[in-house]
């Protein structure tokens, strides 16, 4: 096997992927560590990784004799080649350095029957990504092996690790039936020469010693494609811009990107071809007032029943299964909020629940909802997902109570509806309809910003932290404070938003 290069040059699969994204960012994130606030990950980010280690760490009992590469740098490529020369049945963590890559194996088996290693790349996902191209599994696997065979390994199979989305716990975890082990080295032998001449492109831009000029090509995408540096590198772009028009298609975007248009004030919707609901967008930015269809508020709001139910619920959706019943990624519903105003002009009542055992809560929340839930409209913010949280995640494993979550789900009224209809369109909204755009503008008196739980991936990974063993009791008694006053402000604020229509109306 070959030996090591400049060190300070070497690129991973992560930063190669980062590379295939957006070639700058991955240079600002190599070369700018003052920039260092821009490529924060998120919590949600961060949990995603978390349970990737989790899979890995589970994944590994499906191998017997293996020992882990625990160094790194140039030791752990010599710790690797020792192994592998004693033939080490598995190895973790296995390093190679060559030509300024690097890559670290999650398995690499030895064959006793052809004499090569055989490959193993553990994913948390519960399928094979084959159809994003350049950023699917099939690349990341066709990156190791082409490293790896530079490095001269004998390289056998590759082979896919992901959860199996069929599996359904019933009692002690069998990793076996939890995990698809699939051969996928055709597939990589096919990308290989596809991502090499890539590789080699990513190698040059990345060692480049003065920044690369302009902008990065994410201006040429919608604003959840955006790369974690694009206000540094696109700086003429405004924070609201086209890129934020609602559903705005590519071509559409690449149209008034080349001409140099990036603020909503410069766009005419006639002119550049936008949808009747995208022109309402911009039209309510250039008029920076409010456009509201009161007669069709007034009919929507005539459809619901009291008394009012503003409801919402939190859940958690761990990749390893962790009761009876459930499979991987399935959500556990651990909270509801309930906001209810009986009568028009009444006080309005608080009911809520938090399920605080490590213990699967679903038969306490339908219990505790059948026990509250006496008639009238359920007023939820995105009814679609409500109804199939419920039905997917509580009806499926509890059929005792689908007579309840039947009338439960019949009841729903979906206030999100009147905004995704525009009949309320608002310049502060900025073409969004989530209830944490729609607050701020419609009951200002009411903000997130200042709960130390502000969105919904953050209220499920600090209930699993507050379950854990190892969580101690003061911090559990923070962590459901937290959680209660965050899931009531969901529900408090459909109120807000309600009766803010209301008073329109009237």
């Amino acid at each position: 096997m070959l030996g090591l290069t400049n060190m300070a040059t070497l690129i991973s699969k992560t930063i190669f992927q980062h590379c295939l994204h957006c070639p700058k960012d991955a240079w600002l994130k190599l070369h700018k560590p003052e920039l260092r606030g821009q490529f924060l990950p998120s919590e949600f980010d961060v949990h995603l990784m978390e349970q990737g280690n989790e899979v890995e760490s589970y994944a590994r009992n499906l191998f017997t004799g293996g020992i882990e590469v625990s160094t790194t740098g140039e030791r752990a490529f010599e710790d690797t080649r020792r192994l592998m020369t004693e033939r080490l049945p598995v190895i973790f963590q296995a390093t190679f350095i060559v030509d300024d890559f690097i890559v670290r194996n999650d398995a690499l088996k030895w064959n006793p029957e052809t004499s090569l290693w055989d490959l193993y790349e553990v994913k948390g996902t519960n399928s094979v990504k084959l159809d994003q191209k350049e950023r699917d599994h099939i690349t990341d696997i066709a990156f190791q092996a082409s490293v790896m065979r530079r490095a001269r390994v004998s390289l056998g199979r590759c082979y896919l690790v992901h959860l199996n989305k069929k599996y359904v716990r019933s009692g002690d975890l069998d990793l076996v039936a939890l995990f698809t082990i699939e051969d996928v080295t055709e597939a990589v032998e096919g990308r290989i020469p596809e991502i090499e001449p890539k590789m080699e492109a990513a190698k040059e831009y990345l060692n480049r010693e003065s920044e690369p000029l302009g902008g990065c090509e994410c201006v040429y995408t919608t604003r959840r494609n955006h790369c974690t540096t694009f206000q540094y590198s696109n700086g003429q772009v405004p924070e609201y811009s086209v890129h934020d028009i609602s559903r705005i298609h590519k071509t559409k975007l690449l149209n008034l990107v080349e001409q140099k248009i990036y603020s909503l004030d410069e766009v005419d919707p006639e002119k550049h071809k936008l949808s009747e609901k995208q022109s309402n967008q911009v039209h309510a930015h250039q008029q920076q007032r409010p456009v509201i269809d009161t007669a069709a508020v007034a009919e929507f709001l005539n459809t619901l029943k009291f008394p009012l139910c503003f409801f919402d619920y939190e859940a958690y959706a761990p990749a390893i299964p962790a009761f009876n019943g459930y499979s991987p990624y399935k959500f556990i519903p651990f909270q509801f909020s309930l906001h209810i105003l009986r009568e028009p002009g009444g006080k309005l009542e608080h009911i809520e629940f938090l399920h605080e055992e490590f213990s699967d809560p679903s038969e306490f929340v339908a219990l505790k909802l059948k026990e509250v839930y006496t008639g009238g409209s359920v007023v939820v913010w995105h009814e679609t997902f409500e109804k199939t949280f419920i039905n997917a995640n509580i009806v499926q494993r509890l059929p005792h109570h689908a007579e309840f979550f039947g009338k439960f789900n019949a009841a729903m009224v979906d206030l999100e509806k009147l905004f995704t209809a525009q009949h309320y369109i608002h310049h502060g909204f900025r073409g969004r309809t989530s209830i944490k755009k729609v607050l701020p503008v419609l009951a200002p008196e009411f903000s997130y910003a200042e709960l130390e739980i502000s969105e919904g991936g953050q209220a499920s990974n600090e209930w699993w932290r507050m379950v854990s063993p190892t969580t101690l009791p003061e911090e559990k008694r923070e962590i459901v404070k937290n959680l209660k006053e965050y899931c009531g402000l969901d529900t408090k604020a459909m109120y807000a938003i309600w009766k803010h229509l209301e008073g329109l109306v009237k």
